[in-house]
């Protein structure tokens, strides 16, 4: 007794294998032709820039000031200069002013500010003190520069900028007469 298998076989399927075995060695072989291509060039180009440029225009004054009693704090306002007093401190003349530095970025950059975050001010020929906290911002040609809605600088707008430091002096009510000098440093980088 001898058994005997019988298969049918669907005719797309017949299909399918012609074309799995059949057919795509022809086509390795060029047998259909190859599709349109076509070249094109283009040009390259890099322009060099004058690097960056950071410059201390006018200096931090906080001007002429005359403590009593228990003294105080003279405040001047990073972003409009204003100058305010607290405690018992008065502030003489005009001669206040925030201190400014000019920069040179290419516009589109993102401007990382660094600064000392006070200074100290010593009396010339002594050694009494008096600190200020300062703040520095950028007013002119900036604009905050964020990510996922955190600060990370500034984002230069104008070839030409400008940022300033105010600060807040702090005065003893019995602060020694005198001139009173000293100097921070305000750097600034570039992404």
């Amino acid at each position: 007794m001898s058994v005997r298998t019988i298969s049918a076989i669907n005719p797309a399927r017949r299909a399918m294998r012609w074309l799995a075995y059949g057919a795509l060695p022809v086509l390795g072989m060029g047998a259909v032709p190859a599709l349109a291509a076509d070249g094109a060039s283009a040009d390259a180009e890099a322009e060099i820039i004058d690097g960056f440029q950071l410059q201390n225009v006018d200096p931090l004054q906080f001007g002429r000031i005359v403590p009593s009693g228990l003294g105080g704090t003279v405040t001047i306002d990073t972003y409009t200069g204003t100058v305010s007093t607290i405690g018992q401190v008065v502030a003489v003349g005009t001669d206040q002013s925030r201190a400014r530095f000019t920069v040179k970025a290419p516009v589109g950059v993102i401007l990382i500010l660094a600064g000392d975050p006070t200074v100290e001010l010593t009396r010339v020929g002594g050694s009494e003190t008096m600190t200020a906290t300062l703040t520095h911002r950028g007013t002119t040609g900036v604009a905050a520069a964020t990510v996922f809605g955190l600060p990370i600088g500034l984002i230069a707008t104008a070839p030409d900028q400008e940022i300033h430091t105010g600060g807040a002096l702090t005065i003893a009510g019995n602060q020694p007469e005198g001139t009173y000098e000293g100097s921070f440093t305000l750097m600034a980088s570039y992404l």
